[in-house]
């Protein structure tokens, strides 16, 4: 077998689940396989897209590999395509995505779904949601979970009275509930950190940025981006909880992430995060304010259960490999070229 592996996301500049997953799944499978590393020379994403579809085509190898939700148009008949899609954001929250993008995906993701042998997907909410969409895809997909990096693990670091929020400002990851929910705590004892991809282009209602206004001069809420692995594990490792609300996700790394880490981990109660986060976590409503402040108080007001959480999430986070995972993308990649 020769495989294909398509690492266009690889160029670009920030890095977020997508790009992880590519970045470690290749690393894990060249340990395996005979590959044929492909990138776009242009990082220009326009230039990226077309490259996909008219020059991705035709590198040397038997199995072609898209790990980005995209591939090319039209692939000849002796290549096997394989297709990661790591969730329908597009088709679920619509608004969180620009136009050209989302009609993009609209147009390109049920042809490359027709033309692909096996599709593989993150997490069994992200199956359903493909399925709902896309029934003629239901005997394609594989679920096929995401690992954590190694460097990722508990530090000997104190805790410090911080309450951590990694994402984006994506009004589906629900930062703004974690701001609301923030001010509702019974005091200012704790800081919140929002880490992430701030200075960004998701279109905001005007009372979200008065919200971000009204949080940015408030000393007890920082915001922070551009932060290295090496600096995140250090803040996951250092914070007393980490809250992730999320609308709706693929995966949810950053959970995994927090879990490896040894922090507990207040979560949403929806799509995927309950499969990550199995019993290690204290779930919340991402409708209710309410609620997410009140597992917040919860679990900072009682040491206990902190400790059983941290306990709970060092154990499960094991569970989820990137070698592991590299092992059943080798499984698919070996029985679609014998089919």
């Amino acid at each position: 077998m020769k495989l294909i592996f398509d690492t266009r996301v690889l160029t670009h500049k920030t890095y977020t689940g997508v790009e992880n997953y590519t970045k470690n799944i290749l690393e894990h499978i060249k340990r395996h396989a005979n590959i044929n590393i492909t990138k776009p020379k242009n990082k220009n994403k326009y230039f990226t897209h077309l490259w996909t579809h008219f020059i991705l085509p035709f590198q040397k190898g038997n199995v072609l590999f898209c790990p980005a939700n995209v591939a090319p148009i039209v692939i000849s008949k002796n290549k096997k395509l394989v297709l990661t899609i790591h969730d329908v954001a597009f088709e679920t929250h619509p608004k969180s995505f620009s136009t050209f993008f989302r009609l993009y995906y609209k147009f390109i993701i049920p042809l490359n779904i027709k033309r692909a042998d096996k599709i593989i997907t993150v997490s069994q909410s992200s199956k359903n949601e493909i399925k709902k969409y896309y029934p003629f895809a239901k005997e394609k997909i594989e679920v096929i979970y995401l690992g954590v990096e190694h460097s990722f693990k508990r530090l000997n670091i104190k805790k410090t009275k911080q309450i951590l929020y990694v994402g984006s400002m994506n009004e589906r990851k629900n930062f703004s509930n974690v701001l609301k929910a923030y001010t509702m705590l019974d005091s200012n004892e704790y800081t919140l950190l929002m880490v992430g991809k701030f200075a960004s282009n998701f279109a905001l209602d005007d009372a979200t940025k008065i919200l971000i206004a009204t949080s940015e001069s408030n000393p007890h809420i920082k915001f922070k981006s551009d932060v290295s692995n090496d600096e995140l594990v250090k803040i996951y490792n250092e914070s007393m909880l980490f809250i992730f609300p999320s609308f709706y996700e693929g995966f949810g790394l950053p959970v995994l992430e927090a879990m490896a880490c040894g922090t507990p981990v207040v979560c949403s109660n929806t799509t995927s995060l309950p499969e990550v986060g199995g019993e290690a976590v204290v779930y919340c409503d991402p409708n209710n304010v309410n609620d997410i402040a009140e597992k917040i108080q919860i679990v900072l007001n009682d040491k206990k259960l902190q400790q059983e959480m941290i306990g709970k999430s060092l154990k499960r986070a094991k569970q989820f490999t990137w070698e592991k995972a590299a092992q059943e993308h080798m499984k698919i990649f070996e029985k679609v070229l014998k089919s």
